[in-house]
């Protein structure tokens, strides 16, 4: 093979690296130049990374919190309790075992003592052995807001007493 030939085909493979490289990123509206494209890579890879890292440190905490909060025996299912909040919003998602006596009433009345409007309930008694509720909320005070943590630690203190 020629010079000529060899670099033809390092171009080629190159431009088709890139071109692959291009198509695992979020669509742009534009046409990039190869250096803003390489470091837009490199900014979102970064991204990615973090990402992954705060969502294993989540998924830590959730497991640390549902061995803290649970009580298993052989018949009970141990209570996941996850409060996803974003800006004025929130979702409070429960499931526990039917072994857990409670209320949605119960459940509404911190979140409405927290700051929060209940937008919508969704309770299910999946055949007995589950009780799964979700309670979308909205802050009644935008600038205020709710305290996720705080009304995630009475909702904990709320599940142990109902054991």
């Amino acid at each position: 093979m020629d010079r000529n030939s060899i670099e033809r085909e390092r171009r080629s493979n190159m431009s088709n690296l890139l071109s692959r490289l291009f198509r695992l990123l979020p669509p742009q509206p534009t046409k990039m130049s190869i250096p803003d494209m390489v470091q837009l890579a490199t900014i979102y890879a970064k991204q990615l990374q973090r990402q992954l890292e705060e969502l294993k440190k989540r998924k830590m905490q959730l497991e640390g919190e549902s061995k803290a909060v649970c009580r298993v025996t052989s018949e009970t299912i141990c209570p996941v309790l996850d409060i996803i909040d974003s800006n004025s919003t929130m979702t409070v998602n429960l499931i526990t075992g039917s072994n857990v006596e409670f209320t949605p009433s119960e459940i509404i009345s911190v979140i409405e003592e927290e700051g929060a409007a209940v937008i919508g309930v969704t309770y299910n008694n999946a055949g007995g052995t589950m009780n799964i509720l979700s309670i979308h909320c909205k802050a009644i005070c935008s600038r205020i807001g709710i305290e996720s943590s705080r009304l995630g630690e009475r909702l904990k203190t709320l599940i142990e007493e109902c054991m």
